[in-house]
């Protein structure tokens, strides 16, 4: 069984990351202009308001287009980020855009990783409030506390459970899909096996200090009211639709700084989430660098 060497795929993706920032800026920059005016015209036409008095608000189908649009260009940038990673691309490029099979096979990929997720999640609750129904059922307080811890227990396992699911298919399902030519979903978990804490340590030494980089950012753009309004809303439940429509309308007039801070952070998000990917794959699958596998 192979084993991921963590030292060395963090050190890959900070030398990947920041030595080919030109040659990733050049790659994903087209397709990142087009998701940014996409997500522009879909929340200027979305008037979340509408959803406080229980409406559908105007704009919502664009806004859900919006978003099948962004997974859509999330696939297009990974796959030409893990190509150049995987050593499958030479030279600088300039500007780029491409949508192909294996485009197509990563974006179902990752509808195919959302509803997986969703449907675990879903039978988690569903667990959940059997047990609590039985401790209703039960009545008596030793017997309803007893279902209340196991009900306690049943969820932690559970969101334990789906971690470690959504950690072991979502690593490497975007280098299987570019060079296998398969559902990357399958091989990802199949190559995994016995690497889940290394993968965990490597994403807390890549990927983390960038979102914590990136909510730092978008705290000074949106404004402590933004963050007061998610604990005001997670305190209040019943206004929830409420609070949700004061930060749609908060991140509204903030659109065009948060789109420029995208521009700014979005090639080293992309550089440090699936370089370590790629190099962790060329490892486990015994491949190297391989020089024509990615062809379409």
């Amino acid at each position: 069984m192979n084993k991921i060497p963590v030292g060395k795929t963090i050190r890959f993706a900070y030398a990947f990351t920041f030595g080919d920032i030109g040659t990733i800026i050049g790659l994903i920059w087209i397709p990142a202009v087009l998701n940014a005016v996409v997500s522009f015209l879909a929340l200027r036409g979305y008037d979340a308001s509408a959803s406080a008095s229980g409406g559908v608000p105007p704009g919502f189908g664009l806004l859900m287009l919006s978003i099948i649009f962004g997974a859509l260009i999330f696939a297009v940038i990974a796959v030409a980020v893990t190509q150049q990673a995987l050593g499958l691309r030479e030279g600088s490029t300039l500007a780029h855009f491409s949508l192909g099979n294996m485009e197509l096979r990563v974006l179902g990929g990752f509808f195919g990783l959302f509803f997986l997720i969703v449907l675990f999640a879903v039978a988690l609750a569903m667990a959940s409030l059997l047990i609590a129904l039985l401790a209703g059922m039960l009545g008596g307080k030793a017997d309803g506390a007893a279902a209340g811890a196991l009900a306690s227990i049943v969820t932690l396992v559970g969101l334990g459970a789906i971690f470690y699911a959504g950690v072991r298919l979502s690593f490497l399902f975007v280098p299987s899909a570019v060079v296998d030519g398969e559902f990357g979903l399958t091989r990802s978990w199949q190559l995994t096996r016995g690497n889940f804490w290394r993968i965990v340590i490597v994403g807390l030494a890549t990927v983390l200090p960038v979102f914590l980089l990136v909510f730092a950012a978008q705290i000074a753009v949106l404004g402590p009211e933004y963050f007061e309004s998610i604990v005001a809303m997670m305190k209040d439940q019943a206004h929830a639709a409420k609070y949700t429509a004061e930060q749609a309308q908060l991140t509204s007039a903030k659109m065009p700084l948060l789109l420029g801070l995208g521009f700014v952070i979005t090639p080293i998000t992309n550089g440090l989430v699936f370089a370590p990917a790629a190099f962790a794959y060329r490892v486990l699958s015994g491949k190297g660098e391989v020089a024509s596998a990615g062809s379409q």
